[in-house]
């Protein structure tokens, strides 16, 4: 998918760094509103490196929602599998999302500002972000399903619809979170998520 350096050119950089700090850039500002002198200068690397490691900004920002994925989305999913109450866990992964939404830096999610931005005509970026969704989602119907079993769910739920409403809920909390909202608006909105629960 993206261009590399040929072999033997040994690079000037460590690429998991400069993805950690694009990741953090990219979920400030945005992609769009984020230029490419910017970016360079943020992380340290010519326009020729950027090319030849990521084909573009945008392969690189494609590369970013992966990493996204792989260290932040990575530690909602690790909630989901814990030991114990699966209803629990699943509460505890609301709490993240309100966390995100609480985050004084007004920042979001990655994947939830990006969604915002991206146009539905980008096939590969807006499925990638749907993918990224749907793991959430799909684990998020497991727990669910584990907690009908365990009694801690009303046998009438659908763990199905329950996912989907919860992963809508998030993403809107956390873009929510963007605004200057009074922390008690975040928490009503979080224990609204809550409710869905009952």
């Amino acid at each position: 998918m993206f261009r590399r350096m040929p072999a033997g050119r040994p690079k000037a950089f460590d690429e998991k760094q400069v993805l950690s700090q694009a990741m953090e850039l990219f979920w400030l500002r945005g992609y769009e509103r984020l230029g490419l002198r910017e970016l360079l200068s943020h992380l340290g690397i010519s326009r020729q490196s950027l090319y030849d490691t990521f084909g573009s900004k945008r392969g690189l920002f494609l590369r970013t929602i992966e990493h996204y994925r792989s260290t932040q989305l990575s530690q909602a999913l690790a909630l989901l599998e814990r030991a114990g109450s699966p209803l629990g866990n699943v509460k505890a992964v609301l709490r993240f999302f309100e966390e995100l939404a609480l985050d004084q830096r007004a920042r979001g999610c990655l994947v939830a500002n990006s969604l915002v931005e991206v146009d539905p005509a980008d096939e590969e970026l807006s499925g990638l972000l749907g993918e990224t969704l749907e793991l959430l989602r799909a684990s998020l119907e497991r727990a669910l399903r584990q907690a009908q079993q365990c009694g801690e769910l009303a046998a009438g739920r659908s763990p199905l619809e329950l996912s989907r409403a919860l992963v809508n809920a998030m993403v809107g909390l956390a873009v929510t979170g963007r605004l200057p909202l009074p922390r008690t608006a975040i928490a009503e909105i979080h224990a609204g998520m809550l409710r869905l629960l009952d």
